[in-house]
């Protein structure tokens, strides 16, 4: 895999526009390795997105993903304005005859698992727009003796719903005994999935539920891509090709209900792994004091050895 193609793969929208300009600065910045960056949006955001396209990044409209497979996108708002000043932030929504309703989060764990169709890439990392990169970015992060490392987290493999979405996709795969007797948390980000393994994954769900394997996907409704692909890897392609696996966080997410932002809290929960920080878009910061704090992060991060 030494001369692997990569694409980073973000999922994004208008609301999340300046975000994923950061994004997309960080990893022209500090992406180490060759890459194609596809960058999916709704079609009516396409022209917003298109001053992003460049050599190595390309804007793509999700519908145009989608439609093939039956998928058709109800004209709803994503945004309502509420009193007083505040806004309601509704996801997409989607139809598909046969099935019905299906929310734009599922839609876009369908389009994730449907990369192998957007790219030839060899190896696709899924970066999403309120991410940034505040380290160098190499290959050899994501790699232990040449094998792409699975990340498995112990941080989060309790809760309610991560016990539901593994039970889904024991159910997508066919799965009635787990070999695993310990479960574990697959989600993350910059996760990196491989072709060899993705393609797989997509032939055991076609062999369970039938050849229309997006269709599974929108009528099991309550599922992680992410646990999906994870428990993939341990409950089947491990038994027959060992992988290496790993804890690991590429990415230190943060999070506040509050349009504030602790730079110090920051830099002291960051750990050796972190390449990325993730301050994610739900918390209301302004933009200009969003950038102030990449900046101080960054030019903190970048003064300090990593541990």
């Amino acid at each position: 895999m030494t001369d692997a193609k990569v694409a980073i793969i973000t999922p994004s929208y208008r609301n999340d526009f300046e975000n994923a300009v950061d994004l997309c600065r960080s990893i022209d910045r500090f992406c180490a390795f060759d890459f194609e960056h596809l960058v999916i949006v709704p079609e009516s955001d396409m022209k917003m997105f298109a001053t992003l396209q460049g050599p190595r990044r390309r804007v793509m409209a999700r519908e145009s993903i989608l439609k093939p497979h039956g998928f058709r996108r109800l004209p709803v708002p994503t945004i309502i304005k509420l009193p007083f000043g505040k806004t309601l932030r509704i996801r997409e929504q989607y139809y598909l005859p046969g099935v019905g309703r299906v929310s734009g989060w599922l839609v876009q764990q369908i389009v994730k698992l449907g990369a192998g169709d957007l790219t030839e890439a060899d190896i696709f990392i899924f970066a999403d727009s309120d991410v940034f990169l505040v380290r160098p970015f190499t290959l050899e992060t994501l790699r232990s003796d040449g094998k792409l490392i699975l990340q498995q987290h112990v941080r989060g493999r309790d809760l309610d719903t991560h016990r539901l979405w593994r039970k889904t996709a024991h159910e997508l795969l066919g799965v009635d005994k787990p070999r695993a007797q310990e479960h574990f948390n697959y989600i993350g980000q910059l996760i990196p999935w491989d072709r060899a393994t993705l393609n797989g994954l997509i032939r055991r769900i076609q062999s369970v539920t039938g050849p229309n394997w997006q269709r599974a996907i929108a009528k099991a409704k309550t599922v992680s891509e992410y646990i999906l692909y994870g428990e993939y890897v341990v409950e089947i392609a491990a038994v027959a090709e060992p992988r290496p696996i790993r804890d690991m966080k590429l990415a230190n997410s943060v999070w506040s209900p509050d349009a504030v932002i602790d730079v110090e809290a920051i830099l002291a929960a960051m750990e050796p792994d972190n390449i990325a920080v993730h301050i994610q878009s739900t918390n209301p910061l302004p933009i200009n004091e969003r950038r102030a704090a990449i900046a101080a992060i960054n030019g903190r991060v970048l003064a300090s050895p990593v541990a």
